[in-house]
């Protein structure tokens, strides 16, 4: 039952419970029972297993049952004791625990009297409890039909341990009184409306004020214009809404005028309604502590500046491994910036498999304390770099780990060298033993058997669309043979999204857990390719042979281990394999290059000093002729001597054409080609350069015709393109003299296209491809001229942007076609 619940109520006009009444009507006991008697009353177990204490008094307050918890609670056992001699019995004693309690204040005594009494408390003490014990005792009178009392019924209940938690929340109450006003911070609290309705003697001694000063006024009053504006717009609105706030920074203004920064928290105590009901502000100050944090802020500004400066990665992380700091190298590695990966674990920053590895090394770091020199493998854009990383404890003043510091330099190269010298040195031996491109793709491919793969193809370009495998290797030389023959009826299918010409499009190594885009699985559906199956579903890779910007070939592997993808340590040697392959191949291809072009410049010089020669024996010639006529009579008619000069300026103009060409030619070597651009019509520059062609021409007996229907503007360089222009005219004339030249200047989808067309010998297939090149002519050698103009005019043509093309069938005559852009991009 609850504490001042009587057991059994008043009830009028019925009678009090059975129990009562019998020992009401029975006669007075030697003892008073300490169990209700039987009868299978509820009743009765209820009283005897009730855990607060019941004594029932008979009228002539005798005590006529007291059930065991009130034996246990009183400690003393139950005798025939009236009522009037229960204090000296029990030991009752008021709240002082000296008085004996007064037998007509007894609660048990005024229920006799008839009153309902609740909750008294009375102090026992007593030899079973010596040390006393705290009471709380509820009394109601117990009265029959007619109303009168005829006996009473007491609760008793031990309170003495919530006595004792009072008495500590009242201890509690004083010392937080004493707190208050004595705390080294200061401290507030203030009303609905926000005003002070309390402060601490710090937060007066501090800002200077008497406490009747202070009291009443708005606690804002006491803040700078711009504190008083943020509390009343921002923190107070959301303190009343949410009941707290926390570090708040201020300004608090001392009765002096002296401005201090402060730190202020509060929590408020809410009712149901959410109404703040009580309020406390704790308030630091924090001005000295400003200006040392400002201090240190600059302070590691400047260090933030050394480590973003620094070429080696810097990152700080806390306990629980998130990172706090990064610098820029960190960024520029990872693509992240400091502020994406703060907060952050490894977990989130790297895979898992590398996170999992970083993660072990940190915890034992945080938990030893013990700094290390270890090797990271991390992800970088082109694959797994490895981080030769030192990382170290930082502590606190108490010598307890705050963070973790790492600095991580890039070692990847160098344990690549470490891992792959030897295996590249060989290569490097091996790929240096012969000059020819042919046997060096060769050998390419056996360097990769069996080390790095079960089959090595290797692929070049070709003016087709397709891929030519110029060599392939195979651990398994007799199905070498079929691979390749495979391979040349059914090549890698161009412009697909995976395999060889994937990689020699994009020029970017590729991985592939099969070997897609190598063997058409379609085609191999047959006997004879029984063997060259089982590469299939193989892990691959494809590495690009680049040398000077450009893309010879393709490496292509499949590997020695079905299911086992390469590794990235593995695409990093065979890139580097692919690298030096590319080298020598392209060593290989220079060497074949300059042979040829020894062979050119011999033939060049041949032609050169032929050409050179020619012009000076027929000047010589004249010279001769002019110096006998001189000397002999008579002297030689006029007409004769004009006709000798003619010669004479014929040969001249050829020479300075020649001088000329190679002035051009060594001009485009040195990348001294400019343009001089300006507005024009390219009909007029073509009208002119046939002006100046056309005594040429009648003596070619070429017929010359121009074809210029409108105007062709643009900004070009006139006189290049009079070069232009004269090459093709005069290349029309040497090979195609006595016959008709047409040229033809028009606009062509919004560009100028010029037309230059004969009728002469033609030009071969094969020789249409290399014209345009030095030292080469259109047709015939036994034709005069350097094989200049024409390499000349595409370098002059390319110089505006434009293009040059031929189209010739032989014995038919020649047609070249340029084009060129109305404004030339700047060169």
């Amino acid at each position: 039952m609850g504490e001042g619940a009587p057991i059994v109520e008043e009830r009028r006009g019925r009678p009090f419970p059975r129990t009562m009444a019998r020992l009401h009507d029975s006669p007075a006991p030697s003892s008073p029972r300490r169990t209700p008697p039987g009868h299978g009353s509820i009743l009765d177990a209820v009283l005897t297993s009730m855990g607060e204490g019941v004594l029932v008094a008979d009228e002539h307050q005798r005590l006529v049952f007291i059930n065991p918890k009130g034996e246990h609670i009183l400690g003393v056992g139950a005798k025939d004791v009236p009522v009037s001699r229960w204090p000296a019995h029990f030991g009752l004693y008021l709240p002082d625990q000296v008085t004996p309690y007064p037998i007509e204040r007894l609660p048990m005594s005024r229920a006799l009297r008839g009153e309902t009494v609740g909750r008294t408390e009375i102090f026992l003490r007593n030899a079973a409890r010596p040390a006393g014990t705290w009471l709380n005792v509820s009394s109601n009178p117990v009265r029959d039909e007619a109303g009168v009392v005829r006996g009473g019924v007491s609760i008793v209940s031990d309170v003495t341990d919530h006595k004792a938690t009072e008495d500590a929340l009242r201890e509690g109450r004083e010392k937080y009184r004493s707190l208050y006003n004595n705390t080294p911070v200061m401290m507030h609290s203030i009303d609905q409306q926000g005003r002070l309705i309390s402060v601490s003697d710090r937060w007066l001694t501090t800002l200077g004020y008497e406490r009747e000063e202070v009291l009443g006024h708005d606690s804002v009053d006491f803040l700078t214009p711009e504190s008083r504006r943020y509390a009343r717009e921002v923190i107070l609105p959301e303190y009343f809404r949410t009941g707290a706030c926390w570090n708040v920074p201020y300004q608090l203004v001392k009765k002096g005028g002296q401005p201090i920064d402060v730190l202020l928290s509060a929590i408020a105590e809410q009712d149901s309604s959410g109404r703040v009901v009580r309020s406390l502000a704790v308030i630091i100050d924090v001005t000295e502590r400003k200006r040392t944090e400002e201090a240190l802020l600059e302070s590691e500004k400047r260090l933030r500046s050394i480590l973003d400066n620094a070429p080696t990665v810097f990152f700080l992380l806390d306990t629980q491994e998130r990172f706090m700091f990064v610098n820029r190298e960190w960024e520029r590695l990872f693509h992240r910036t400091r502020q994406q990966v703060a907060g952050r674990t490894v977990f989130d920053v790297f895979p898992q498999e590398i996170a999992e590895t970083l993660h072990h090394a940190n915890r034992r770091i945080l938990q030893t304390g013990i700094p290390v020199e270890r090797e990271e493998r991390l992800a970088h854009d082109d694959g797994i770099h490895v981080h030769l990383t030192q990382k170290f404890p930082l502590f606190d003043a108490t010598g307890t780990a705050y963070a973790l510091c790492g600095i991580a330099t890039d070692i990847t190269e160098r344990k690549k060298m470490e891992v792959s010298q030897r295996f590249l040195a060989e290569a490097s031996r091996e790929l240096v033993t012969s000059l020819d491109h042919e046997t060096t793709f060769q050998r390419v491919a056996e360097l990769a058997v069996p080390a790095l793969a079960d089959l090595c193809v290797v692929f070049v370009r070709t003016d087709g669309a397709l891929l030519r495998p110029v060599a392939v290797a195979d651990s398994a030389p007799s199905r070498a043979a079929d691979v390749r023959e495979f391979l040349r009826r059914h090549p890698p299918a161009s412009g697909a999204p995976h395999g060889p010409s994937r990689v020699l499009s994009t020029g970017r190594s590729e991985t592939s857990e099969t070997s897609e885009g190598l063997l058409d699985p379609v085609a191999l559906d047959g006997e004879r390719w029984a063997g060259v199956r089982t590469l299939l579903d193989r892990p691959s890779l494809g590495v690009p042979l680049q040398a000077r910007g450009r893309t010879l070939g393709v490496l292509f592997l499949i590997s020695p281990k079905p299911g086992r993808a390469y590794a990235p340590t593995e695409l990093a040697l065979t890139e580097e394999l692919g690298r030096r392959a590319a080298v020598a191949i392209d060593n290989a291809q220079l060497y074949c290059s300059a042979q040829e072009s020894i062979r050119a410049r011999d033939e060049f010089l041949s032609i050169a000093s032929h050409e050179l020669k020619t012009p000076l024996t027929s000047m010589k010639l004249r010279v001769q002729q002019l110096k006998s006529a001189l000397t002999a009579p008579p002297p030689l008619p006029r007409e004769k001597v004009e006709k000798m000069l003619e010669v004479f300026e014929d040969q001249l103009q050829r020479l300075a054409r020649l001088a000329e060409h190679l002035l051009d030619v060594s001009r485009i070597n040195e990348r001294r080609l400019d343009l001089r651009l300006e507005e024009m019509d390219l009909v007029a520059v073509a009208r002119d350069v046939a002006d100046h062609l056309a005594e040429q021409l009648r003596k070619t007996g070429c017929e010359f015709e121009l074809v210029a229907r409108e105007p062709v503007r643009g900004r070009w360089d006139r006189l290049r393109l009079e070069q232009v222009m004269l090459n093709l005219l005069t290349n029309a004339m040497k090979y195609g003299a006595g016959r008709p030249i047409r040229m033809e200047v028009a606009l062509h989808e919004r560009k100028a296209r010029l037309t230059v067309e004969d009728h002469g010998m033609g030009i071969p297939p094969e020789a249409q491809g290399r014209i345009f090149e030095r030292f080469e002519r259109a047709a015939s050698r036994n034709y005069g001229g350097l094989g200049l103009g024409l390499f000349i005019t595409r370098q002059l043509v390319e110089a505006h942007g434009g293009t040059i093309s031929v189209d010739s069938t032989p014995g038919l005559g020649a047609k070249f076609t340029v084009e060129l852009p109305p404004c030339p991009l700047a060169h």
